[in-house]
């Protein structure tokens, strides 16, 4: 039978270990008796959870803390640099590889970019290697988070549609991965992969119920997040908002459809108006997408009016994407992220105002919109915390204790 709903015993303690673990994930250190306050556990329950998660090397002791209720007591914490991540970002011309921990902190990344006719195992195969040599080097790594762009097939783990990449929608990404290293690989779509990495390692202070991360890079994406959960679909290519028409008769889309969002505000939409409107503010004859948005921010900036036009077009199309993300999903956040929100100074003013204009105010007045702070790519983290979250979910999956317990 599928879709079961009952919980066995095994399956409520891992739920129970899986609570531990994102409470001391997002607030460091902690002591049994919040702990406990928090999850609506019993204190005995909690140091019997504790005590285990101890052996297995997922938590450990830090010394005496003082607690919510001004008492002194042991301080624990995640064993993070015990659990490390593999984040890997594939994107149109260029993927990096990154080391990180369950804590979010990152050890050590690279990037390396590739010709948009490559062949695609060249590609991978260079992928793989750099995998290899960062498994060989860090010995503490559980597992391997991939973000690659989307529409992602999670089932056929193959993109449906990657602008000006047509040859890379045969490529099978689980078949790919799935016996090629000892770790565990998850996949997931980049705006999906940069929500996770917003709720898990964002800092966000108030509490957040539903949180929406605007992808305006090479494509236009959202990933939604719900009270810690992926909003997904069917085949997990739900919030494809850079696939929304903005304009019936627009342009044809290569997904099929016409005027969609993504050619508006995309960084490759950016290249193309700068191409042909401002072509002297290109850094190079044959530049990255990100890296045109870069030059045409600093211009902006300098104050060429060309490049400001040009800025304020974008803004406004941005604008219409969070219009949409928040009728549809009605979030308390907005995080717009990626090589597009390099130019945020002069971007969210606009954006803000077009919301405004366009929102009633009964929602507009609760939603927050902001550009990300996230010091590491977004896409690149959020890898890292598609592998994370999992760990979180199944924390003894993912100690050598763990496996040994589940295996008796």
């Amino acid at each position: 039978m599928t879709g079961a709903i009952g919980k066995n015993n095994s399956d409520l303690i891992e739920m129970n270990r899986s609570a531990v673990v994102k409470i001391l994930q997002q607030q460091e250190v902690c002591s049994r008796a919040d702990i406990a306050r928090q999850t609506g556990l019993s204190q005995a329950a909690i140091t019997k959870i504790v005590a285990s998660m101890m052996e297995m090397g997922t938590v450990v002791e830090v010394g005496i803390i003082t607690g919510s209720d001004n008492r002194r007591s042991i301080g624990l914490r995640l064993n993070a640099d015990k659990h490390q991540i593999i984040g890997v970002k594939f994107a149109r011309q260029m993927f990096a590889v990154g080391v990180f921990d369950i804590s979010g902190k990152i050890y050590t990344h690279t990037e390396t970019k590739y010709p948009l006719d490559e062949e695609p195992q060249k590609v991978l195969s260079a992928m793989k290697k750099q995998i290899h040599e960062m498994l060989n080097k860090y010995e503490n790594v559980v597992s391997i988070g991939l973000a690659v762009p989307g529409p992602y097939l999670r089932e056929e783990g193959r993109i449906a549609v990657v602008t000006q990449m047509s040859v890379w929608h045969t490529i099978n990404f689980i078949e790919e991965f799935k016996e090629e290293f000892h770790k565990p690989v998850f996949i997931e779509h980049d705006a999906n992969a940069g929500a996770l990495a917003e709720w898990l390692f964002g800092g966000h202070t108030q509490p957040l119920h539903t949180l929406a991360y605007f992808l305006v890079g090479d494509g236009v994406g959202a990933g939604i997040i719900e009270r810690g959960r992926l909003f997904l679909g069917v085949q997990g290519t739900a919030c494809e908002t850079g696939h929304i028409s903005i304009d019936v008769h627009g342009p044809r889309c290569e997904c099929g459809n016409y005027g969609c969002l993504e050619m508006y505000c995309s960084a490759s939409a950016i290249l193309k108006k700068i191409r042909e409107r401002l072509p002297e503010c290109l850094p190079s004859d044959n530049p990255k997408c990100s890296d045109a948005c870069l030059s045409l921010f600093e211009a902006a900036r300098g104050g060429n009016r060309i490049a400001l036009d040009i800025v304020r077009e974008t803004a406004e199309y941005i604008g219409y994407g969070c219009v949409t993300l928040i009728n549809a999903y009605n979030p308390d956040i907005i995080i717009i992220g990626d090589a597009v929100s390099k130019g945020g100074d002069l971007l969210l003013p606009i954006v803000q105002e077009v919301v405004r204009q366009r929102v009633i105010p009964e929602l507009h007045t609760k939603v927050r919109i902001q550009i990300s702070d996230l010091k590491v790519d977004p896409t690149l983290y959020g890898a890292a915390a598609t592998a994370t979250d999992k760990v979180l979910q199944l924390p003894s999956r993912f100690s050598e204790a763990g496996r040994k317990e589940q295996e008796n």
